[in-house]
């Protein structure tokens, strides 16, 4: 076969690749986000290692799998690579540990990546070669469905549950059943099933809107803007490499002399009033874009008093710690705090204390806009019109936005269990369940008696005491 002619038969788009000798054995299977790119690349480049050249002179002929995205071609290339054993692949895993997939073996399992198989109750997937896009496809599998996230299971329902990302098996055992289903489906991807990631999505959000559950279907739509913009980052950061693409991020890197490409960056906020109902924020911004399934809320425990530095400290220590033990695989390659240079001191001081000395730290004072990053005493001053000051800004506001709505949220149901305290009858398993049910004091205040008494354990007479107690208009004297 005239090998020149098949590169150019090949597609500008994602896929996986098998690479054959003259007999038609499978020497090579790879994936690739630009499929004529990628493997043309193997007949342009000079000076290959040698494991690679000697690959390159057996070539006869090329197949070609197309897939909608990268991140199918990903889960592609493993189950391949696994049911086909191709020698070159198996050179190239001698040279370095790949990370895998693994599903525990609990009653409620769990997804995560790993590089060893040491349990034997966990079902394993892979090896995948790039670990990058394959903690991208976990983070995606664990927004579309509702597992459990939590190394132990906790004994209250946790911020995932609130939004809509787990089952809370945690409260709720009797989800059994509609958890296994769930996690069949997953293991369908991750394993050998014949829907793309970008076909399943689309099923179900148009499934969801013949049943005119619109918000489930914007959910879907939006997962699948997400892969779009997935393979658009990922495009945009191969060309960053290759210096052809200036962007808010590169300026970044340049202004603040950053020894890598800052891809993922995380800020820091507080909120408190006077100390009390104390929270702290965490959001992730990936290539210039929100990634809320990195985004995290702290509850501050240590701290009493207005003490920003000490709740910044504790929330920075509390993510390091989640990296160090594996509750978290993402290390980011900046870190923004909200505040002014007292608070890029403190986090300066315990990411070197922890060991992380190798993570660049920064902070941006509101007043003035100011950036301290500890490479003067004097803060950094960017102009008006900086892309990167806009980034900044950005993220800053976002981490801003994320503290507030929490602290609110906790403010509220603490004034909403201080009121419930008052009323006869309502006990601390009543109260928990009210606050589940309604979100805040005027929701409950607005809800008919028939609603409330509806509630496990509670009845119509302490319905009607409630509403009485918060002086609903139409409550019965």
């Amino acid at each position: 076969m005239d090998v020149a002619k098949r590169l150019k038969e090949l597609p500008a788009r994602p896929g996986v690749y098998l690479m054959k000798n003259r007999e038609g054995d499978i020497l090579y299977i790879g994936k690739a986000l630009n499929l004529r790119g990628r493997v043309s690349s193997y007949f342009r480049t000079k000076g290959l290692p040698p494991k690679v050249a000697a690959l390159v002179g057996k070539i006869s002929d090329i197949d070609f799998i197309e897939t909608p995205t990268e991140m199918d071609a990903l889960l592609l290339e493993a189950r391949l690579i696994r049911k086909f054993s191709p020698r070159y692949n198996t050179l190239a895993k001698d040279d370095k540990s790949f990370p895998l997939v693994r599903i525990t073996g609990d009653r409620f399992p769990r997804i995560e990546i790993t590089r060893r198989k040491e349990d034997r109750k966990s079902v394993y997937y892979g090896p995948f070669t790039d670990a990058r896009l394959l903690r991208e496809a976990v983070r995606m599998i664990n927004r579309i469905f509702p597992l459990r996230k939590c190394r132990t299971l906790p004994k209250r329902a946790c911020l995932y549950y609130d939004i809509g990302q787990c089952l809370a098996p945690c409260i709720q055992p009797e989800v059994k059943g509609e958890y296994d289903r769930l996690l069949r489906e997953v293991k369908e991807f991750i394993g050998g099933g014949k829907k793309t990631m970008m076909q399943y999505l689309t099923e179900k959000m148009e499934e969801a809107a013949r049943r005119l559950a619109f918000e489930e279907a914007q959910f879907f739509k939006e997962q699948i803007q997400a892969l779009g913009n997935l393979r658009k980052k990922r495009f945009f950061r191969s060309r960053e490499i290759s210096g052809v693409t200036m962007s808010a991020t590169a300026e970044l890197r340049k202004i603040l002399k950053l020894k890598r490409f800052p891809e993922r960056i995380v800020c820091f906020d507080v909120s408190n009033i006077s100390g009390e109902d104390a929270v702290a924020s965490r959001v992730s911004f990936y290539y210039e874009m929100p990634d809320k399934n990195e985004y995290r809320r702290y509850r501050i425990r240590t701290v009493s008093g207005s003490d920003d530095y000490s709740m910044i400290g504790e929330a920075l220590r509390r993510m390091l710690n989640a990296v160090r033990e594996g509750r978290e695989q993402v290390v980011p390659d900046l870190i923004m705090i909200d505040g002014g240079k007292g608070h890029y001191g403190r986090a300066r001081q315990i990411l070197d204390r922890e060991g992380y000395a190798e993570i660049p730290v920064i902070s941006i004072a509101k007043q003035f806009e100011l950036v301290f990053t500890g490479h003067s005493e004097s803060p950094l001053v960017l102009p008006g019109d900086s892309k990167a000051l806009h980034l900044l800004q950005r993220i800053r506001d976002e981490a801003h936005r994320f503290a507030i709505s929490y602290h609110r949220k906790l403010h509220g149901k603490r004034v909403f269990r201080s009121l419930l305290d008052e009323i006869e009858g309502v006990g601390e398993k009543r109260k928990r369940r009210l606050l589940r049910h309604f979100e805040s004091v005027e929701a409950l205040k607005q809800a008919p008696a028939d609603e409330i008494a509806a509630l496990p354990g509670m009845n119509l007479s302490v319905a009607l005491k409630i509403l009485r107690r918060l002086g609903a208009a139409d409550a019965p004297i």
